[in-house]
């Protein structure tokens, strides 16, 4: 590839707080009812002063355990000056060189939609910090219109190192951040309102400045970003427009640009600020902010992280995408904790039985609480999926089998899964005689099929293994009857 990738993202991520970040306003999003939560302070009224709100510092600290940062022992305000009409002050209380976190990491998985292999990747973070979120404007009707709900909401912004060279590698990173927050119960994170936003500055090395590992000599910044998918959209038409400009011998302005989701493109909105252009200074109203290492939690105070639960499972063998579902869905994941905790204690303990079990979690259970609209820790105790997982893995009920003995413990809950199948006669058959009369009758009332088989068409023995099992009313073991009719053909 000509050119190379080179993106730093900035998420704001809006911080799970009752109130604000600098009054004692309700924070609270309420897109129908505008300007409800508001005071002096988030309208911007002279001799209003702000008062910090413990609590989101706090969060904020969380999060940089999380990511193995380094939390200061003081941090400061700074005012960031700006004139907008969504911010009545003319500046905003934001952190500049001493922000309440600084530097850190985050692990996570990029999926190879051809292959479905995933690979490991990372990306460095730069600092996160503290800041007190603008108000939101409303066009309609060629008219614009201030709500100051948002105003003062609190806000931390984390800024990655301009280390994400794929598309697809920022895309997994940001996934990781949103489920990373969430576990930690310090943001909703939902972008569709507004609590997580990204700003992404794209720019393109060149082979030279690659091989020099130097960055290109501008950055373009993306500004109103509020999807994991328009972030993709928004980073494929940035790349385009300034491989071309390169390929022409110009070098991109170094600007921020607007990103319109509707039309698919980036507008040009102002030329890039640099720290000098906000005229930072110190927050007079703030005294310096002391954190005492006490207040600091250990890794181990924390909930399990996302990443420690996958690699959790991805050691056991789960498989990825399996793992990924634990992961995301956070009560499926602790219902094959108790399993995994059942079976590690018992006498049968086996990687494998663990897998199977997790795959009857994914795939059947989860499908039947969102059906039936009930709690998947309600539908079947752990002891039944491990016995279920026994019987399957021993292949002495089959997939058909194991869905009818789902169905019935369901229903009752009280009973076991082994007497379950053994009442219902869901045992599945391996006597290969047994089978063979099953497949004596499949190869007997169809001829055709048989014939096809014979003549070199060997993918039709996947219809006749499920003839045989309609004549064994599903019973008989799949396998079995592929290697019997095999014979039975030659």
């Amino acid at each position: 590839m000509k050119y190379r990738l080179v993106c730093g993202i900035e998420v704001h991520v809006q911080l799970n707080t009752k109130t604000k970040l600098f009054c004692s306003c309700v924070n609270e999003y309420t897109p129908d009812d505008p300007n409800k939560n508001i005071c002096e302070f988030c309208t911007g009224q002279p001799g209003s002063l702000p008062l910090l709100n413990a609590e989101c510092v706090r969060k904020a600290i969380k999060l940089g355990v999380s990511l193995g940062s380094t939390i200061p022992e003081k941090t400061r305000w700074d005012r960031k000056n700006y004139f907008y009409p969504d911010l009545p002050t003319g500046y905003q209380i934001s952190q500049f060189d001493n922000p309440v976190v600084e530097g850190g990491n985050i692990d996570f998985y990029i999926e190879n939609k051809d292959t479905g292999e995933f690979s490991k990747s990372n990306v460095e973070i730069t600092r996160a910090h503290l800041e007190a979120d603008a108000a939101k404007l409303i066009h309609a009707g060629g008219k614009t219109m201030v709500d100051f709900n948002r105003c003062a909401a609190p806000l931390i912004e984390i800024v990655t190192e301009p280390c994400i060279h794929e598309i697809s590698q920022a895309m997994a990173f940001v996934n990781e951040l949103q489920l990373l927050v969430r576990r930690l119960g310090i943001s909703d994170a939902d972008m569709d309102k507004g609590q997580m936003r990204f700003d992404c500055n794209i720019s393109l090395q060149n082979a030279e400045q690659q091989k020099n590992d130097e960055l290109p000599p501008y950055r373009v910044e993306v500004k109103n970003i509020n999807s994991i998918r328009s972030m993709g959209r928004a980073m494929e038409f940035e790349i385009i427009r300034q491989e071309k400009m390169l390929n022409d011998g110009n070098i991109p302005k170094q600007e921020t640009r607007g990103w319109k989701d509707d039309e698919n493109v980036s507008v040009s909105q102002r030329s890039k600020e640099d720290a000098m252009d906000y005229r930072y200074f110190p927050e007079p109203d703030l005294q310096i902010l002391e954190i005492s290492r006490d207040e600091i939690p250990s890794i181990e105070d924390l909930v399990e992280l996302p990443s420690v639960q996958r690699e959790r499972y991805l050691k056991i063998g789960i498989p990825h995408q399996t793992t990924n579902t634990f992961v995301t869905q956070s009560r499926a994941g602790k219902v094959l904790d108790s399993v995994i905790d059942i079976a590690d204690a018992g006498d049968e303990y086996s990687d494998n039985i663990v897998i199977t079990a997790a795959n009857i979690i994914a795939v059947n259970l989860i499908a039947i609480s969102i059906k039936d609209e009930k709690s998947i820790e309600s539908l079947m105790n752990p002891s039944n999926i491990i016995d279920l997982a026994k019987l399957f893995d021993s292949k002495k009920i089959s997939n058909s089998g194991l869905k009818k003995a789902i169905d019935f413990l369901i229903t009752n809950p009280d009973l076991e899964a082994r007497e379950i199948v053994a009442t219902k006669g869901l045992m599945q058959v391996n006597d290969d005689t047994v089978l063979g009369a099953f497949v004596d009758l499949a190869i007997q009332n169809n001829p055709a099929p048989v014939e096809e088989y014979k003549s070199g068409k060997v993918q039709v023995i996947g219809f006749l293994i499920g003839q045989c099992m309609k004549e064994s009313n599903g019973k008989g073991n799949p396998q079995k009857f592929g290697e019997i009719l095999k014979k039975k053909m030659m």
